[in-house]
């Protein structure tokens, strides 16, 4: 089991504080300025779309020169290594890593940047001329800030950092709530026979 970041839907405001932090702490890091969640609204609904940490992760598995490594439970990102492939994107099941590129002229902080590809074009197929994509995902701010950024920005609570332990706990609690409901409907229906 690896923690990771949990959404509570019912919560989450959309105001997006959670990736301005966490684009902020990476780009101080000298990484990818791009965020690593991923923002998603349908119908009244917003929610962030996150890394799971897999422990047999399909993103590491498919990655041909090892980029992606699970390590200490966190799935990471070798920004230098990555060939920009994007198997990676394509074998996630949660959609939670994008390609994502910073020019050169982004880096030396001169570039402004315009769309080269409608908003609406996945970043799986999507280019720039002079920028190399990597594959950006969540880290729990290992690389960079030590505790997630966005967990302590979020304004409205919907963001919290799930460890093993609470994993365990949930686990358990659900085991033991599934065995008493067993038990009940066992003795029912054993009084019924007789």
């Amino acid at each position: 089991m690896s923690s990771y970041i949990a959404v509570d839907p019912d919560k989450c405001i959309g105001c997006k504080t959670c990736e301005a932090a966490c684009a902020d702490s990476h780009r101080k890091a000298g990484m990818q300025r791009r965020h690593r969640l991923i923002f998603v609204s349908n119908r009244g609904v917003s929610t962030m779309v996150t890394c799971h940490h897999c422990t047999d992760a399909p993103c590491a598995n498919v990655c041909p020169v090892e980029a992606l490594k699970v390590l200490e439970g966190v799935v990471r990102t070798d920004e230098q290594r990555c060939i920009g492939c994007k198997l990676c994107a394509i074998a996630c099941p949660y959609g939670a890593i994008e390609p994502s590129g910073t020019s050169i002229a982004g880096v030396a902080g001169v570039m402004y940047r315009t769309p080269a590809s409608p908003a609406t074009q996945s970043p799986l197929i999507s280019w720039e001329i002079g920028v190399a994509p990597t594959a950006v995902k969540c880290d729990l701010c290992q690389g960079a800030a030590g505790k997630p950024q966005c967990v302590e920005n979020c304004l409205s609570g919907a963001l919290r950092l799930v460890t093993d332990e609470e994993i365990r706990r949930e686990v358990r609690y659900r085991n033991v709530e599934s065995a008493r409901a067993c038990e009940a409907t066992m003795s029912t229906s054993w009084n019924e026979r007789r």
